[in-house]
């Protein structure tokens, strides 16, 4: 079995990190869990403890508690990108708009590129058909708002 690359691991860990929090704020945003609660259930259930083995876990908890305390904050940031209401996207677009809007503005060692292209995947992953298309746009435009100085530099 070939050696994975220490930064093979950290964009695996991360990725891992990345779909663990959509799953637990979409929990969060459905049932009204707390946090606390739904990170206990994820190490106390066989298949969410072993996939938490294989995350970032410092990097799940910063996105899913900024989400959780900045909720509004991040809205009106990707609220104005929206071509609908906010109240006409469902529960996975909403989660996964939060979660990239949180990457892209509090995580600068992440390429806005990649950020874009990982929480697209998510929304292929689990979203509606074809929603990825419509987070890709909104995700850009926000990247382009977030990000302008390192967007210019390319």
């Amino acid at each position: 079995m070939a050696k994975i690359s220490a930064k093979h691991e950290f964009i695996a860990r991360r990725r891992v990190a990345r779909k663990l929090s959509l799953m637990a704020a979409y929990q969060w945003q459905l049932n009204g869990d707390d946090f606390y609660d739904i990170y206990t259930y994820y190490q106390q259930d066989d298949a969410m403890a072993a996939d938490l083995r294989k995350a970032d876990v410092s990097y799940f908890k910063a996105l899913v508690d900024y989400v959780v305390e900045y909720e509004d904050e991040l809205l009106e940031v990707f609220n104005g990108y929206l071509d609908l209401a906010l109240t006409q996207i469902g529960p996975i677009e909403r989660c996964v708009l939060l979660l990239g809007t949180t990457e892209l503005k509090n995580h600068p060692e992440v390429d806005y590129k990649t950020s874009v292209n990982e929480w697209v995947n998510l929304a292929k992953k689990f979203g509606p058909e074809q929603s990825f298309r419509f987070i890709n746009g909104v995700l850009d435009k926000v990247a382009h708002q977030l990000r302008a100085d390192e967007i210019d530099k390319k």
